[in-house]
C-alpha cells in the first residue's frame, strides 16, 4: 500500500505541477488578449483550474487566481494580496473586490446539443434492509420516453441482467473485485467506484459518445429533462482543446456531483483514453480516501480526479440543478437536511430534480416537468 500511496502522491504532484503550468500560460493568455486586442474576437470559454492547482481558503490567491471551494473567487485586496472569499464587500477586511485574472481557454469547436445519456442500476446495492426502487424509476421513465429515454442515445448499465420494458440493460463483470470490497458506514451501500470503472470500459468499447457532442450520466433517481439540457447547453460556447466538464455544485472542493454528470465528446475521449492509468493511479485512495476527508471515493469523485489529472477543463455549472445531495441547493432551513428533496417540481426549472427514492415522488416530479 505504501508503495501505491507513494505512486499516486507522486501521480498528484505531476499532475498539479503540470496544471499549475497550464494556469500560468492560461493567465499569460487571458492578459495578452486584454493587453494586445488581436485576439477578441477569440471565442473563449471560462474555466477553473483542477482543485490541487487553486489557493486554500485564507492563502494568498494572487498567483493562482483561483480557489479550492468551489464557486469561490480570488478578490484582492491590494498591494499584491488577494484572497478566496464567496462573496465581497468593497473596504471589508481589506478587500478591494477585483477579480483575479480568470482563467479561460480557446473554443476549439463549437457543440450542438446531440446525446448520449445513460445511467447505472445496482441491483447489489450492500443496503438489503432499504428498499431499492431504482429498477421501478427507470421504467416509469422508459415508459414516457422520459429522462434518458428521450436522448438521442441512451444505454442502462448493471450488475445484473435485467428489463426495462423491451430492453435489458448491460451487464458490467467485477474483473477485479472491487464492486463489493467497501460500505459506507452512514448509508450501508456499496463504495461504488469500482462498478462504474467497468461501466466506463464498456462506454468506451460501444463508442456511442464519439458520435454525441456530450456525454449525460444521470442518476435513477433523478428527474432529468433533456430538452432542457439542450436549451441550457445551446447557450454554451463548445468544447475546449482539452475538453470540458461541468461543476455542478457550489462551496464544496469536489462539486462534480453524480446524479447529473455532462462531459465533453473530448472529455470523454481522455477520461476512456486514461481508464487504466487512473485504475492504477487512484485505485488505493479512492478505496481509503488519503486526502479526502470524506473516506473512499464515489464514481464522480473517481472520474473528476481521473479528468483533472489529465488536464480536462472545468467548468461551473450552479445553475444546471436542483440537487437535495447539494447543501447549497437546498432551501433556507433545510440546510442540514440531507434527506431534503424538492416538494414541487412545478417550481423547478433546472435541468434535474433530485433525489426522488419512491415511485409515487418520482413520477409526480416528471408530470411536473413534462406539463
Amino acid at each position: 500500500m505504501s508503495a501505491n500511496r507513494r505512486g499516486w502522491r507522486a501521480g498528484l504532484m505531476a499532475g498539479a505541477a503540470g496544471m499549475a503550468a497550464l494556469v500560468g500560460v492560461a493567465g499569460a493568455v487571458h492578459w495578452g488578449s486584454n493587453l494586445s486586442g488581436l485576439q477578441n474576437k477569440e471565442e473563449r470559454v471560462q474555466i477553473v483550474p483542477s482543485m490541487p492547482a487553486c489557493s486554500k481558503a485564507g492563502e494568498n490567491c494572487a498567483q493562482t487566481g483561483c480557489c479550492q471551494i468551489t464557486g469561490h473567487k480570488c478578490f484582492t485586496k491590494g498591494q499584491g494580496q488577494a484572497q478566496c472569499n464567496e462573496t465581497c464587500t468593497a473596504g471589508k477586511m481589506g478587500f478591494t473586490c477585483d477579480v483575479v485574472a480568470p482563467h479561460s481557454v480557446p473554443v476549439q469547436q463549437p457543440l450542438g446539443q446531440n446525446l448520449f445519456c445513460f445511467s447505472v442500476y445496482t441491483e447489489n446495492t450492500g443496503n438489503e434492509s432499504a428498499p431499492n426502487h431504482e429498477l421501478e424509476l427507470l421504467n416509469i421513465a422508459s415508459r414516457r420516453k422520459a429522462g434518458i429515454f428521450a436522448c438521442e442515445q441512451w444505454e442502462v448499465y448493471s450488475d445484473v441482467e435485467a428489463k426495462i420494458d423491451w430492453y435489458t440493460t448491460i451487464k458490467v463483470e467485477d474483473t477485479f473485485g472491487e464492486f463489493h470490497q467497501l460500505k459506507r458506514k452512514d448509508t450501508g451501500t456499496w463504495v461504488n467506484w469500482g462498478i462504474f470503472y467497468q461501466v466506463w470500459i464498456k462506454i468506451r468499447e460501444a463508442g456511442k459518445w464519439a458520435s454525441a457532442d456530450y456525454t449525460i450520466k444521470v442518476d435513477a433517481d433523478a428527474v432529468f429533462s433533456p430538452g432542457r439540457l439542450r436549451t441550457w447547453l445551446s447557450s454554451k460556447p463548445g468544447d475546449s482543446p482539452h475538453g470540458l466538464y461541468y461543476e455542478n455544485c457550489p462551496n464544496v472542493q469536489y462539486g462534480f456531483f453524480g446524479h447529473l454528470e455532462i462531459m465533453t465528446k473530448t472529455a470523454v475521449q481522455v477520461l476512456t483514453q486514461y481508464l487504466e492509468n487512473c485504475h492504477a493511479e487512484f485505485g488505493p485512495c479512492a478505496n481509503d480516501g488519503c486526502d479526502w476527508k470524506f473516506g473512499a471515493w464515489g464514481e464522480d469523485v473517481f472520474a473528476q480526479r481521473c479528468m483533472d489529472h489529465h488536464y480536462v477543463d472545468k467548468v461551473e455549472a450552479f445553475d444546471v440543478a436542483t440537487d437535495g445531495a447539494c447543501k447549497a441547493d437546498r432551501p433556507e432551513g433545510e440546510k442540514s437536511n440531507s434527506h431534503w428533496f424538492p416538494k414541487d417540481c412545478s417550481q423547478v426549472s433546472t435541468v434535474t430534480a433530485h433525489p426522488f427514492k419512491k415511485p409515487a415522488d418520482y413520477e409526480k416530479c416528471l408530470s411536473a416537468f413534462s406539463g
